[in-house]
């Protein structure tokens, strides 16, 4: 199957170009996390989380009117499909909060007043002490650190050539680093869901480099006249069709 037939691309005689892009979103990603931008979910920040289903509809700018008054900063969207009737509330941790389960009986006591007409007919919550929060944020590094490494390990292994998984853990960085600053310059919350999202870019971006890296060995054994960047153009323009198949469908 092929969604290309004999692709021709000069890739890497415009490598500059996507250099200077790559600097250009790293670069914006690295500013965005190092300067306090990055906004943790409840798992890494700690707090509370609510799922509130209501008898109706709800009015998600009442309900946030509501909860802003007893708890400034908090996040409030939908939850699941519209006719669940379900919000999410996240509220952020206090300082001075002794005790945990206050915040949540707080929000419902609040919604029970002010949005009494549309009362909370099912909640649950989800509590996140600062202890477990911070744990959490250094676990997360340390399995994305710990994953880069043991590929360039193995890469390094398999393609008897530290350069190779040099190359292939630059490539996964990269994507990390430039996926996690449009996350961050987007304001979106970093989870526990989006730590996994990150880790399969990182295994498909590592999955798709070893194919490359493995037809790139290959053509090297087999066409030795050719000028390496020939050699890593046409080795790019073989697998197009199986990258293009692979992260479509993904």
């Amino acid at each position: 199957m092929e969604i290309l037939k004999n692709p021709n691309f000069d890739f890497l005689g415009r490598a500059k170009y996507a250099f200077v892009l790559s600097a250009i979103l790293v670069g914006l990603g690295i500013y965005a996390i190092a300067g306090g931008q990055i906004r943790y979910g409840v798992e890494f920040s700690g707090g509370t989380q609510l799922i509130l289903q209501f008898q109706s509809r709800p009015e998600i700018e009442k309900i946030r009117g509501a909860i802003e008054k007893a708890s400034p900063g908090s996040v409030i969207q939908t939850f699941g499909e519209a006719e669940d009737n379900k919000v999410l509330i996240r509220l952020a941790l206090e300082a001075d909060d002794a005790d945990l389960e206050a915040p949540a009986r707080s929000a419902l006591a609040t919604l029970a007043d002010s949005y009494g007409d549309n009362p909370v007919i099912e909640s649950s919550s989800e509590i996140v002490g600062p202890i477990v929060g911070a744990e959490l944020r250094r676990t997360a590094i340390w399995l994305v650190s710990l994953g880069l490494l043991f590929q360039l390990i193995y890469l390094a292994a398999r393609f008897k050539g530290g350069i190779w998984g040099v190359g292939a853990a630059v490539a996964a960085l990269h994507d990390v680093v430039v996926a996690l600053g449009i996350l961050t310059v987007f304001g979106y919350e970093i989870t526990l869901n989006i730590i996994a999202a990150l880790l399969t870019l990182v295994g498909y971006s590592v999955n798709d480099t070893i194919v490359i890296f493995d037809r790139a060995r290959e053509n090297l054994g087999q066409r030795r006249k050719l000028s390496m960047t020939q050699l890593l153009n046409n080795s790019i323009n073989q697998t197009l069709s199986r990258t293009l198949i692979t992260s479509g469908t993904t």
